[in-house]
């Protein structure tokens, strides 16, 4: 092909792709309207209900979040903007051109939004003779619906912030990003301003940290409860307590580019006018100060999950934090000190990875903080049984080794007790016969709540990684038709889920301790295996050898 050839072939393998998206908002569009009718038949419904997303989101395997949006979309192109979808299938308008042109008239009224449409779709094409870029098409977009309705802004507005919320996300080089979305801009402004004051103030007392993480530590030591009670004086006191050392003090002339700050000298104070002596008298004494409250970070829904042999340096596999992701390992040790006064719980595992005991500890490696109960925080240990055997039997050792010995003669003695029958809630005592009765409890003790939770760590529903500790206890044989509330008949499910499969027709299979099987309402299966704690399949890359190069 010659180079004009070339082009010729992209532009039309574009107007291929997309026809082919049209023909796939078209399905998602239709598997998303399927429902069940009251005789239990599947139907088009005239408009997707609050369970069609979750066959979309199921069959594409992505998340809920991305399924209601995806279907929102394609409703809106195939059924409520036609005109959008036969551009796309005549292969004129990209998938990515009418998001943007739904972003904007998605709000206005069918009459306003068709007459935006008309405005902007011959700049749409590749082939058109002015094309738009996607940004000229959402300014045209917005300055029509202005002029067609000036309230809309107005309106949209206060439709987004009826949908204000606090969202985290992580970030692929390990970090998290939190955001407060679609909030009233005149708080944000407060909020920002009072952050950069406590930062600057800091600064100018001397803090050699660079401005972004001042305000970094003050936002989030805010938000997690370390600076509950505090005045903005004693917050400027517990920032200094935390300045780094010498060796540790960064440049900050680089880091602090287009953020300069610059100190004003303090004027001077003025003298104080002399007072006429008046004769002593008798005065009550002085109130004692009052004491600065402890800063203290209760830790609040942070859930770490690590192995032993990861705590202990014998590897640097992984760990992870609920909700977050994967951490690495020598983040990881520094986190389970932190929480080493939060609550500490550990599984046992056999070969395969799966728990065979679980329990609380109270002990903590020597000269670690103790347990306290204000600290929210969670650590969930995990060891396989032989690993464990090793280390008591001190077949490995080493200076950490014996740092954890308390540790490590606790589970011993948990799981040893346990795996004889007895009850890891109460470990000291003999064993106990199982009350027959906790098996008819409508809610599952605490015990056996947190052993579901270590054995299945996130929502058994498909695609759903919502840490179990903020999800419901499920009984898969409902309670009410006569389910037990035993091991095997509970799991993790998040409130959606739960109510997929309790009123959106949805049905759960245990099929094993290892697997469950998912039948949505339109008869479609899915098998969801139940992770082990530690995947016995997993084993690291080669390591270079020192004299190679690292890839």
């Amino acid at each position: 092909m010659t180079g004009a050839e070339s082009v010729a072939v992209l532009r039309a393998g574009q107007r291929q792709l997309n026809a082919a998206h049209a023909a796939w908002l078209a399905m998602v569009a239709e598997v998303g309207s399927r429902g069940l009718d009251s005789q239990d038949e599947i139907v088009r419904l005239a408009a997707p209900d609050r369970w069609g997303a979750d066959e979309v989101r199921t069959a594409l395997r992505i998340s809920a979040y991305t399924a209601n949006e995806l279907l929102d979309f394609a409703w809106a192109v195939v059924r409520r903007f036609p005109k959008l979808h036969a551009a796309m299938a005549a292969g004129g308008l990209s998938i990515e051109r009418a998001r943007v042109i739904h972003f904007w008239v998605r709000d206005m009224s069918d009459e306003h939004a068709n007459t935006v449409i008309d405005e902007v779709l011959g700049h749409c094409s590749i082939d058109a003779d002015r094309p738009w870029t996607s940004e000229q098409i959402g300014t045209r977009c917005r300055k029509l619906g202005i002029q067609l309705d000036p309230d809309w802004a107005q309106r949209r507005f206060a439709e987004a912030h009826r949908d204000r919320r606090v969202i985290s996300w992580r970030n692929e080089d390990g970090t998290a990003t939190l955001a407060a979305q679609n909030q009233d801009p005149a708080r944000v402004a407060a909020a920002i301003a009072r952050v950069r004051k406590l930062a600057d103030d800091a600064k100018r007392a001397g803090d050699p940290r660079p401005l972004d993480h001042l305000r970094s530590e003050i936002a989030l030591n805010l938000l997690d409860g370390t600076y509950a009670d505090f005045t903005d004086d004693q917050i400027l006191a517990h920032l200094a307590t935390t300045r780094p050392t010498h060796d540790e003090t960064v440049e900050t002339a680089e880091t602090d580019e287009g953020d300069a700050f610059e100190t004003e000298p303090e004027p001077e104070a003025e003298p104080a006018p002399e007072r006429e002596t008046e004769p002593e008298r008798e005065t009550e004494p002085e109130p004692e100060p009052e004491r600065a409250p402890v800063a203290r970070s209760p830790h609040h829904g942070v859930q770490l999950t690590a192995k032993v042999s990861t705590l202990l340096g014998m590897d640097r596999d992984p760990a992870e934090l609920a909700g977050q992701g994967p951490v690495h390992a020598e983040y990881a040790r520094d986190l389970a000190h932190r929480l080493a006064a939060g609550q500490w719980r550990f599984a046992v595992t056999d070969p395969a990875g799966y728990a065979i005991s679980s329990g609380l500890i109270s002990a903590r490696p020597i000269d670690w903080p103790k347990r306290r109960a204000d600290d929210h925080g969670i650590v969930d240990l995990l060891i396989p049984a032989t690993l464990l055997q090793a280390l008591l039997d001190q077949t490995v050792t080493s200076p950490e080794v014996a740092l954890w010995h308390p540790v490590l003669v606790e589970i011993g003695r948990h799981h040893l007790l346990a795996t004889a029958g007895a009850d890891t809630d109460n470990p000291a005592g003999p064993p106990t016969p199982e009350d027959p009765d906790d098996a008819r409890r409508r809610f599952p003790r605490q015990g056996l709540r947190r052993d579901t939770q270590l054995r299945m760590t996130t929502c058994q529903a498909p695609g759903c990684r919502l840490p179990a500790a903020r999800s419901e206890i499920d009984h898969t044989i409902d309670h009410a038709r006569g389910g037990l509330t035993l091991a095997g008949n509970l799991g993790p499910l998040c409130e959606h889920d739960h109510d997929l499969k309790t009123k959106g027709g949805w049905q759960l299979i245990r099929l094993s301790d290892q697997k469950v099987r998912w039948i949505t309402r339109l008869g479609v299966s899915y098998d969801v295996e139940i992770p082990p704690l530690i995947d016995p399949g997993e084993r690291p890359p080669p390591r270079p050898a020192p004299d190679e190069p690292a890839a």
